[in-house]
């Protein structure tokens, strides 16, 4: 999986991300010792509790601590200025892979500390993924053994904005960034969402209108490019719960923006999260310009880090920033490319997930 590399000015950042992020690695840890609270040296089992489709081929995974330990406090300051990454594990074949955890759902009715303290996974099912068709096998109340926190990237304390770029299952560390920018007081961030297929945001209505680009009939040597290929098959058993016209995802984003806005008129100071959705089957694609136009340059008296994220498959990364790079055996920085490097990116900083 992707590693952290210290932050310094002017360093392009690698880090790993979700179920689409990061690469299956040998371990040899005892699981006999894994019967504490989660931590990141040895494997802890926690209960499967419950699966919600969000698309055929993606779900929900919400783990429970088997023996009911609550949610440790190297977890809760991660989420207060981190992205972060669990790592689960499949025991027949020695191997695991790193996933984004979900913010917990802005549900004020039903969030209590035992129900904060579940670990919810977005996983889709990877054509020849060994560890997601593991996971995806797995019947309610299964084991599945967890390794973390792996802090991958801390917010600078001075983070104003953010403009994330995210290609499917990279929402979930876009989502947690939205969770932790909703702590600062004046911030503001866009997500930009790219999918494959109506199917994984139905419901979702961008901030803005997105005509869809006739020139791009079809659209496949931009699919290619980007890694957005042919999903696997869809599942015919996987049924897809929507709430009044949107998925769970689509659901979530909407009460993250919802905090934003009751935050703003509460403290009468500007907070901002906004969602722009694309779906490739649709023909609407992120464009240079849909970044571009949310560049701001800081005023003379406006003080604050601005950062563009970028998080989904290695071609959708590529894409944008260009090729992340092995060295010594951990994936690490590379220079920026892509799209990005050739475009007048003003003060702002770009990090790769």
């Amino acid at each position: 999986m992707s590693r952290l590399v210290r932050i310094r000015p002017g360093v392009l950042v690698v880090f790993g991300s979700s179920a689409i992020g990061g690469a299956a690695y040998r371990f040899f840890k005892s699981p006999s010792s894994s019967e504490g609270s989660l931590n990141p040296h040895t494997f802890t089992p926690y209960t499967l509790v419950d699966k919600q489709n969000v698309s055929p081929s993606s779900a929900i995974f919400t783990l429970r601590h088997s023996e009911g330990a609550h949610e440790p406090e190297s977890v809760k300051e991660a989420w207060k200025r981190s992205v972060w990454s669990v790592q689960a594990k499949q025991p027949q074949l020695q191997i695991a892979r790193a996933y984004t955890p979900l913010p917990p759902p802005v549900d004020a009715s039903t969030e209590s500390e035992e129900t904060s303290a579940h670990v919810r996974l977005l996983i889709r099912a990877e054509e020849g993924g060994e560890v997601s068709t593991y996971l995806h096998g797995l019947p309610e109340k299964a084991t599945i053994e967890l390794r973390g926190p792996n802090v991958e990237c801390e917010l600078p304390h001075d983070i104003r904005e953010v403009v994330f770029l995210a290609g499917g299952t990279g929402i979930a560390p876009a989502m947690q960034v939205a969770q932790a920018m909703a702590r600062r007081t004046g911030s503001k961030m866009c997500i930009l969402w790219a999918n494959r297929r109506r199917e994984e945001c139905v419901g979702g209505v961008s901030d803005e209108h997105i005509p869809a680009n006739p020139v791009l009939q079809g659209g496949s040597w931009l699919r290619n490019l980007i890694g957005l290929g042919q999903p696997p098959a869809p599942q015919p058993s996987a049924v897809v719960p929507v709430s009044h016209g949107k998925g769970v995802i689509v659901r979530e984003l909407e009460a993250l923006k919802e905090r934003s806005r009751v935050a703003t008129q509460e403290s009468s100071v500007h907070q901002e999260l906004s969602v722009q959705y694309y779906v490739d089957e649709e023909k609407t694609f992120i464009k240079p310009g849909d970044v571009a136009k949310r560049l701001h340059v800081n005023a003379p008296d406006e003080k604050g880090s601005r950062l563009i994220l970028v998080s989904g498959p290695d071609g959708f990364i590529e894409h944008w920033a260009g090729k992340k790079l092995w060295v010594g055996g951990r994936e690490v920085q590379g220079p920026l490319g892509g799209v990005l490097a050739q475009m007048d990116l003003k003060d702002w900083k770009v990090f790769k997930l």
